[in-house]
């Protein structure tokens, strides 16, 4: 890797009106015979001549956002960047995902968030970094490698794409929502877009899945015994025959499901307790506001494994300090004191996608339904919105939403992606080419949602 490359110049980047007067550093590197490797040590497959630039952003006290920029030689650019999205709580440099787009021609931008490497700590009463995490950091990223793109090769891209999943999959809704203009088209997988909702579930599972004494309530054994219950009591109804008895292509649950699948793990294991039981329904039923009784989220979808679906507690911290207890949140006041606070700048929840539309904005969304981590309700509530603000025709003319059958967060036992999908969405964008993922076994967004009250 060769240090004090010739690029971009990067001071471009202060005279942006979209950095909104941030205050930029910057270093850049050269991709030697042997790649790069990034800041946080990880290496990126990347072609020689390819240059990065390492920015660290600083649009407000309090907040320190890094962003890497990456160019192909200017022989190799083919006139297309692409977002890359983070995953979790930030805070780390995606860097897996960019060797493919840099050895076809593609720029590439990602950012760690603004989370410092510490997503627990870094958020703690700090609202600087809730809006960069929810939306700003993901917004000066694109920014940036617009303009570094156009420094270095003398024009801007031609199309600007964003793709991620969960994390990342909230990234690309914001930008459709908040900022429209910053890329062309968007790919959104199982996208963790109703970010204070979803982690409301997460604790509520995690109090489900718990003793008082903080020991887990289910054995290894007891949850395998649950999900070949679950699947059994679906697979009478499943339509797709090789995945009867594997997993779901329609994973909503109906009382009577539930309570089949219920008996069946019980008359299957005699060691599961009332307890268990009562989990089990907390579980699939999923958090309601104490309260008002509304449904906060989805619950645990059929076959999906318990572990993913709980935890990820950071996040309360932010509002309530290093030490909050879960045990003592309250799901009425504390819930409201919680999404007051951050859902402004977390949730990507609108569905007025008209600017992103108007410019010719293309997106691609799915969920998985054996996804315990981020489950497909949330989002499959949102497409719903967006079907009513625009009409079926209209929305599906910019708008697909997909649920793959089997997928968990990652991997699973049914469809794992759609294959193609850079491509598929590219044509779609740039050749009105219309997607068609067919052979994977999709299913249809066909589903009646908001779910009614009482289902589970």
């Amino acid at each position: 890797m060769a240090k004090g490359a010739s690029g971009p110049d990067w001071t471009v980047l202060l005279r942006d009106p979209g950095m909104g007067g941030c205050a930029v550093s910057a270093s850049l590197s050269t991709a030697g015979d042997a790649g790069y490797r990034n800041p946080d040590g990880n290496p990126v497959d990347a072609p020689p001549g390819t240059v990065f630039a390492e920015l660290s952003l600083s649009p407000a006290p309090g907040s320190e956002i890094r962003v890497e920029v990456a160019l192909p030689p200017p022989e190799r650019w083919c006139g297309r960047l692409v977002g890359i999205g983070n995953g979790g709580g930030g805070g780390w440099l995606p860097s897996r995902e960019l060797g493919a787009h840099l050895r076809r021609g593609r720029a590439t931008t990602t950012t760690d968030l603004g989370t410092k490497r510490d997503a627990a700590r870094a958020g703690v009463g700090n609202p600087e970094v809730w809006k960069d995490f929810g939306h700003r950091a993901t917004h000066l990223a694109m920014v940036a490698g617009r303009a570094l793109a156009a420094s270095l090769y003398g024009r801007p891209p031609r199309f600007v794409y964003f793709l991620g999943g969960s994390t990342g999959g909230q990234q690309g809704m914001m930008l459709a929502q908040r900022h429209p203009a910053d890329c062309d088209a968007v790919i959104a997988a199982v996208p963790a877009h109703a970010r204070t909702a979803l982690h409301a579930y997460f604790l509520w599972n995690w109090r489900a899945l718990h003793r008082a004494d903080g020991s887990l309530l289910f054995t290894d054994a007891q949850e395998r015994g649950w999900h070949e219950a679950a699947l059994a009591a679906f697979a009478p109804g499943e339509r797709l025959e090789r995945a009867r008895g594997r997993f779901v292509s329609d994973p909503r649950w109906t009382p009577a499901l539930l309570e089949d699948a219920l008996r069946r793990a019980a008359a299957g294991d005699p060691s599961l307790t009332p307890a268990h039981l009562d989990a089990l329904r907390r579980l699939v039923g999923g958090p309601r506001h104490a309260v008002t009784g509304r449904r906060i989220h989805g619950g645990l979808p059929p076959g999906g494994p318990l572990a993913p679906s709980s935890g990820n507690l950071w996040i309360f911290g932010w509002v309530f300090g290093e030490s909050f207890d879960p045990w003592r949140f309250d799901f009425g006041a504390d819930f409201d004191r919680y999404e007051a606070a951050l859902a402004p700048d977390l949730d990507a929840e609108s569905a007025d996608l008209d600017a992103f539309r108007a410019r010719g904005g293309r997106m691609i969304v799915y969920s998985g339904t054996s996804d315990s981590c981020v489950p497909w309700h949330a989002t499959a509530a949102w497409h719903d919105r967006v079907v009513a603000r625009y009409g079926a025709e209209a929305a599906r003319s910019f708008c697909r939403y997909y649920l793959l059958p089997g997928r968990e967060h990652t991997g699973g036992p049914g469809v794992q992606t759609i294959r193609g999908e850079f491509d598929m969405l590219s044509r779609w964008r740039e050749k009105g080419v219309d997607p068609a993922p067919v052979g994977h076994g999709m299913t249809p967004p066909a589903f009646d949602l908001p779910l009614r009250d009482g289902a589970p």
